[in-house]
């Protein structure tokens, strides 16, 4: 379980942050969903470690990130954000073992490359593993930094809008990887979408963020509504009834 205790952050006298506290279930893919703007991204910054904890707690599990060592939170939480600047000329695979750093430490081991192996074939990289990374496309160059983040293979996966750059296939593609780790593996994957159909369709449980402070948190179905689009984005929408889950389309 991901526990969030009053978080607050703040930028200059600018307030990001309003006293966040939240409960995320382990297991579950889990969607945050909101206007630009939201904290989103720096709230995933804060839980991540990459911007200082002002005030509050962050527990992945028995684990505050805190107190936590190092390596230990590398092998707990991996993160993917919306700037990534991966430098060097480097292929596919060798970045992708760059996720297995934390435990092979700089000498990879058979278990370190059989991982490598998987993640290529389960994203579909095969014709990608010994290109180059300058020589790929935004789309390709976005899957191939997720599956580094998932051969990490830690059990709480934050993922900044990662369906940027993707097209229809491959979105999908991602989202039922992401559901069958999570399922399957007992992952914890929260994501940032701004694709709220994918949100509904994929996620488990829904957190809906505006200027900085949670609104709801719950099931698609409970969370996506015509009330809540309005309250978000002040949108008039239609919600429709697909399965048991939410379908947003324009209102006419």
């Amino acid at each position: 379980m991901i526990k969030l205790d009053n978080i607050s952050y703040h930028i200059g006298k600018q307030q990001i942050l309003h006293d966040i506290t939240l409960s995320l279930p382990s297991g579950q893919v889990i969607a945050l969903i909101g206007p630009n703007g939201a904290g989103k991204s720096t709230l995933f910054s804060v839980m991540a470690r990459l911007q200082p904890l002002q005030s509050g707690q962050v527990c992945f599990g028995e684990h505050d990130i805190v107190s936590c060592h190092a390596r230990t939170l590398s092998k707990t939480v991996a993160m993917l954000g919306q700037e990534n600047h991966v430098q060097g000329r480097l292929r596919v695979h060798e970045l992708l073992m760059f996720g297995r750093y934390p435990y092979h430490q700089g000498q990879p081991t058979t278990d370190d490359q059989q991982k490598v192996l998987e993640i290529i074939e389960r994203f579909e990289l095969e014709l990608l593993a010994d290109r180059f990374l300058s020589t790929l496309s935004g789309g390709q160059r976005q899957r191939v930094l997720i599956a580094m983040i998932v051969c990490q293979d830690t059990p709480y996966l934050l993922l900044d809008e990662p369906l940027n750059n993707l097209d229809m296939y491959h979105s999908g593609r991602l989202m039922r990887e992401l559901r069958e780790l999570s399922h399957s593996q007992q992952k914890t994957v929260v994501i940032v979408l701004h694709d709220i159909n994918q949100a509904a369709q994929f996620a488990d449980t829904v957190v809906t963020m505006k200027e900085g402070q949670v609104m709801a948190v719950g099931q698609p179905v409970d969370v996506i509504t015509q009330e809540t689009m309005k309250q978000l984005y002040n949108v008039d929408v239609t919600v429709l009834n697909h399965q048991g889950r939410p379908v947003i389309v324009d209102a006419v």
